[in-house]
């Protein structure tokens, strides 16, 4: 069995699952109010082609907030929120409803007017008494084209219960400005007066957005009904609108974006303005990075939503890219070949691509034209990327246009490059303005697969394997036995996989094998694959013969599992002499097997069968035998020291009964030739005579040894008289 992650108990998660689901249900709406007033204005708001200034509030900076639709059902999905109570009532359907006390002495003549412009214009007759609880965020502005617009939406709890009532809260939009003039009242330096250009689309006379101008009967195309709150904490709320308006390029404009209670404090009213898009008709360049249709993979994923990417990319060369940082802020300044820098997006090598898109304004659209481009950067075309271009081509109505790189995989241990596109352009202004859009490049990340601890053999006989960890860009596919797995479209939590297999302990030959290879195939994001194995081993019993002092190999079943006993004829043996066994062992783990060394004995021939067994219990056992190896290559009978030395002695024969001892002479001949009678006998002596017990002379002799078991072993021996 194989686990190449932690298994989880899956019918618990699928619950816990449900619950979640349940409780998303009521809102999936984050509401960040960590921003200052400056900062909702230029990092939330504002787009391309707009610079603002002299940025202020009326009311309580708790009416703002920043504001991102998890669900997708509200019309703006990311935008600044302005208030007519606490914006974190969006996400908390349970809280208070009827918040009082913001700004509730609020007073403004223009909200008032535009309030009460709307009765009459739908044929009903009530009258808004007072502006309450008021939230009005203005500053100036400065557009680099010949128009500025911006997308927003408007949702109420009055709805659908106040409609036509007095209690209907309001909002506008003031702009006023060089060639506006207008009933509203404007700032010093803005003498002709301000505008609204929130309005209903293609109403005229122009219509104020209320909750009694757009609702199910009045405008029911621009309504979304929310009785039950899902996604967001809203009775009701409009679809996406564009407010615009025509300006002079370069020149200041002042706007006032407010919204207040109708005649009363209670229930909250917002307009959501959609993050990014205050701007003006100006080229604007795109970065992207989008994934190659890797081999094998079904469901890629973008590196932002992947794992296993380190945090920081750190290169032999020193260089380094803090990539897990600038995943959390795309607008962090990185320093790249020295210099600070903004970075649009991060492409691995053979793994995705850098996508630019051109945006040309729709003002322009109906003409055909021709956009010049600079690509320059460290990277180098032709090793790096494969594609050039200096100009994009827009045809009559296309307002974008998409240029892939080519980012290859090289091969080269480069570090962190970067490719820049740069685009320059005459504005509405008269203005040359320099666009960029850059890009970095990294060497591609290795898959690394690091196993976990191994664990005994279960009770049933299953081997349990896994990976304690996996590295790379993931998410992974994973070919197991013939079984493929892809964890792409996993939440993190339940990456895990099981596979069960039966493979075989015999060879072609149907001979027992001690080990078995499991390889797991691992494919990352880039398409790139690797295999890792780990090796299985069995209990086995075999034979095994060593010369005194020598060390044996024993096969291990789990590398790392200590040794916890070798037992000779069932006594423990490790590290001491046990009673009537003449050996003793040290055992040490050595890469995949356990190496008995140091083997000591006081018989010089002995067998006897060795148990090794591990902390797991499991146990090999080995036919062991140990031998007299020292084989004499000279000897001296008859000199006078008698027992020194006299005789040619082959010991270690012990169990082999039948062995044979030959000495032949230099000419071939056969000068004594003996085998041992029964196993108990466990040397074989020859005195230096010959059969007749005369003695051979002195001289070069060759000694061959036939062992009962199929053993041969000989060597050269003189004899000196």
């Amino acid at each position: 069995m194989f686990h190449p992650l932690p298994s989880l108990l899956r019918p618990s998660l699928v619950i816990l699952f449900l619950c979640a689901l349940v409780r998303d249900l009521e809102a999936q709406v984050t509401i960040d109010q960590s921003f200052t007033i400056e900062e909702y204005v230029n990092e939330v708001l504002l787009g391309d082609g707009v610079s603002a200034s002299n940025i202020s509030l009326i009311g309580e900076q708790v009416q703002v907030a920043k504001m991102t639709d998890e669900s997708g059902s509200f019309s703006v999905q990311t935008g600044l929120v302005l208030s007519c109570g606490d914006p974190n009532r969006l996400s908390d359907c349970a809280g208070d409803a009827n918040p009082t006390g913001l700004g509730a002495a609020f007073n403004d003549a223009d909200l008032l007017n535009v309030a009460n412009s709307v009765p009459p214009l739908i044929n009903q007759n009530f009258v808004v008494s007072s502006v309450q609880d008021g939230c009005v965020l203005e500053f100036d502005f400065e557009a680099g084209g010949d128009s500025i617009s911006f997308n927003y939406a408007f949702g109420s709890n009055e709805y659908l219960t106040y409609v036509n009532q007095p209690y209907n809260d309001i909002f506008a939009f003031f702009l006023s400005g060089p060639g506006i003039t207008g009933p509203f009242a404007s700032p010093a330096g803005f003498p002709d007066g301000a505008i609204n250009i929130a309005e209903v689309p293609e109403s005229d006379p122009v219509l104020p957005i209320t909750i009694s101008s757009v609702n199910n009967v009045t405008n029911p195309q621009y309504y979304i009904d929310n009785p039950g709150q899902e996604g967001i904490c809203l009775n009701g709320y409009t679809t996406t609108f564009t407010a615009s308006a025509a300006v002079e390029c370069g020149e200041t404009y002042h706007i006032k974006l407010a919204i207040a209670d109708g005649s009363d404090s209670f229930l909250e009213s917002v307009v959501v303005l959609e993050a990014g898009s205050f701007s003006s008709n100006a080229v604007n360049l795109e970065a992207d990075a989008v994934p190659f249709a890797a081999g094998g993979l079904e469901d890629l994923v973008p590196y932002e939503e992947s794992v296993g990417l380190p945090d920081v990319f750190s290169y032999p060369n020193g260089e380094s890219f803090p990539f897990g940082a600038w995943s959390l802020n795309n607008d962090i300044t990185v320093e790249v070949d020295g210099v600070p820098s903004i970075i649009d997006a991060v492409i691995i090598e053979g793994c995705n691509d850098a996508k630019f898109t051109v945006i040309r304004p729709e003002e322009t659209a109906d003409v055909l034209d021709t956009l010049y481009l600079g690509l320059q950067g460290s990277a180098q075309l032709g090793l790096d990327y494969a594609e050039n271009f200096d100009q994009v081509i827009m045809a009559p109505g296309q307002t974008e246009s998409d240029i892939t790189l080519g980012v290859v995989d090289d091969g080269f241990n480069e570090g962190v490059e970067y490719a820049q596109i740069t685009y320059e352009y005459i504005n509405g202004c008269g203005e040359l303005i320099t666009t960029t859009s850059r890009v970095v490049i990294l060497d591609p990340v290795p898959i690394e697969a690091t196993p976990a601890v191994r664990e005994c053999q279960n009770a049933d006989g299953t081997q349990v394997l896994g990976y304690a960890n996996i590295s790379g860009y993931g998410p992974f596919q994973y070919v197991w036995d013939d079984n493929v797995w892809n964890n792409a479209d996993m939440d993190a939590s339940e990456w895990t996989i099981t596979f069960d297999s039966l493979f075989s302990m015999t060879n072609a030959e149907g001979e027992l094998e001690a080990s078995h290879i499991v390889p797991l195939e691992i494919t990352d994001q880039c398409g790139k694959s690797v295999v890792h194995e780990q090796q299985v081993l069995y209990p086995v019993i075999f034979e095994a013969e060593i010369c005194s002092g020598d060390g044996q190999s024993f096969p291990a079943f789990n590398p790392g599992i200590p040794v916890s006993d070798v037992r000779a004829n069932g006594q423990s043996i490790l590290n001491t002499f046990a009673g009537g066994i003449p050996v003793t062992v040290d055992a040490q783990s050595v890469g995949d097997h356990w190496l008995l060394q140091d083997i000591r004995a006081n018989d010089q021939s002995w067998q006897g069968t060795l148990a090794l067994e591990d902390t797991c219990g499991y146990v090999t056992e080995a036919l062991f035998r140990v031998r007299d190896c020292v084989v004499p290559n000279i000897f001296t009978p008859g000199t006078g020291s008698a027992g020194v030395n006299d005789d040619f002695r082959l010991r270690g024969l012990g169990g082999f009964a039948g062995s044979q001892l030959i000495i032949y002479n230099r000419y071939g001949s056969v000068v004594f030739s003996r085998e041992t009678a029964n196993d108990i006998e466990f040397e074989l002596v020859w005195n230096g005579d010959y059969p007749n017990g005369n003695p051979a002379p002195s001289g070069h002799y060759q000694w061959v040894l036939l062992r009962s078991d199929g053993f041969k072993d000989a060597g050269e021996l003189t004899l000196v008289r």
